[in-house]
């Protein structure tokens, strides 16, 4: 990674949730209230809280717990609904100004992102600079104020952004990450809690602390884990940013023969539209995050935007929400084009797992052990050859058990 030293160095920005950010944007008044946004459902069942103020925070509420729990802990807290679409929206248009920034950007969730900021570029001619810029620009399309940090690596980076009030940034200088860390608590590592549950056993309660100890003896007590225990206390757990790329623009167009009223006489093309665009995506192997039907006649152009529960990329996934996005349209139509925003890495379906000629066991292991976890171990089942019966019918040669 090139940069304006000889060492690597990551800007880390932290930030309200994106749903926080919007539900405050509707209601600036609620800003120092307790809040709580969601539900949100997840896959299997079960409804999730998505944000929550610090004030709720404080009160119980635990942003990814369960949404009930959050309700009996902060009884009084203003309860505003997910506006799925206005975050996707959103989340696209700050991920467009952060690369704008730097281009190596990498969008860990909707409150985190790490950008390079060793990235020769004559706008930004030191970190500080690239910093400020960061932040305002942050705060301008989130309306709140983020935590900003610049560190040697990616621990360190987080760490400054953490240790900063909101709508500030914090430098750490190349080779000074240990002595920032010091008075770190060791709560605050990555770490599994086993870790550091024994770490506070040993009497050792800060970054600074660990560092003194000798690598070998972190080894011996902890194995594998000791290794990073050292390299995150002294600021090497590495500056690798995993950047997110804009895909290239993917869909579809027809030119009626002439204006379209009858909305079920428009919906006779979406078969065809939802087929073609299956094409497009299977030859990319990617999956759409969002559709976007334009719609073109003599009062000019305008369009409508869907969220699927998730990435769709099949005929059979695209197909119903093409027809709802039809049913929507209110004018003549004459130009019809569909297309796919927010493309990503399609996911894994059953179907999927058994290409032929191609040789999966260990991702068809990982996905018959997430089934189990979340519904049980009744519902994956195995085929397996019965010992008794090493005949060629598989009717008697093969039997399910229980995965």
């Amino acid at each position: 990674m090139s940069g304006r030293g000889s060492a690597p160095r990551l800007a880390c920005a932290i930030f309200p949730h994106l749903a926080l950010s919007l539900a405050w944007r509707a209601h600036p008044e609620l800003r120092e209230e307790a809040v709580l946004v969601g539900p949100e459902r997840r896959p299997g069942g079960g409804e999730v809280l998505l944000a929550a103020s610090e004030a709720a925070v404080a009160a119980g509420a635990v942003p990814g717990g369960e949404w009930r729990q959050a309700v009996i802990s902060c009884p009084d807290a203003a309860r505003l609904g997910v506006e799925e679409t206005a975050i996707s929206e959103l989340r696209w248009e700050l991920r467009l100004a952060l690369q704008d920034i730097s281009p190596m950007v990498e969008w860990v969730d909707d409150t985190l992102a790490y950008l390079d900021a060793g990235a020769r570029d004559l706008r930004w001619p030191t970190e500080a600079a690239l910093a400020s810029r960061l932040g305002r620009e942050l705060q301008r399309l989130l309306l709140v104020p983020p935590r900003v940090g610049v560190g040697q690596s990616r621990f360190t980076a987080w760490a400054a952004a953490l240790a900063t009030d909101p709508g500030h940034a914090r430098l750490v200088p190349p080779g000074r990450a240990p002595h920032f860390l010091a008075e770190l608590p060791v709560e605050a590592l990555p770490l599994p809690g086993t870790v550091k549950e024994r770490l506070r056993e040993f009497g050792l309660t800060t970054c600074g602390d660990c560092a003194s100890i000798p690598l070998p003896l972190l080894q011996r007590q902890f194995g594998p884990e000791g290794l990073l225990l050292n390299r995150l206390c002294l600021g090497r757990d590495g500056a690798t940013v995993n950047p997110w790329v804009v895909p290239p623009p993917c869909g579809v167009r027809r030119v009626l023969a002439g204006p379209v009223e009858d909305t079920e006489a428009l919906r006779f093309g979406a078969p065809e539209l939802a087929a073609e665009l299956a094409g497009e995506l299977a030859q990319r192997n990617l999956a759409a995050g969002r559709l976007r039907l334009l719609v073109g006649g003599e009062g000019g152009e305008s369009w409508e935007l869907i969220t699927p529960p998730s990435p769709a990329m099949t005929k059979e996934e695209l197909l119903p929400l093409v027809l709802s996005l039809m049913a929507r349209v209110r004018r003549p139509v004459e130009v019809v084009e569909l297309q796919a925003l927010e493309l990503v890495a399609p996911p894994v379906r059953q179907r999927q797992l058994f290409p032929s000629g191609g040789d999966r066991r260990e991702e068809i292991e990982r996905a018959a052990a997430r089934l189990s976890e979340r519904f049980g171990g009744g519902l994956v089942w195995r085929v397996a050859v019965r010992p008794e019966h090493p005949g060629d019918v598989p009717e008697e040669r093969l039997v399910w058990r229980r995965a």
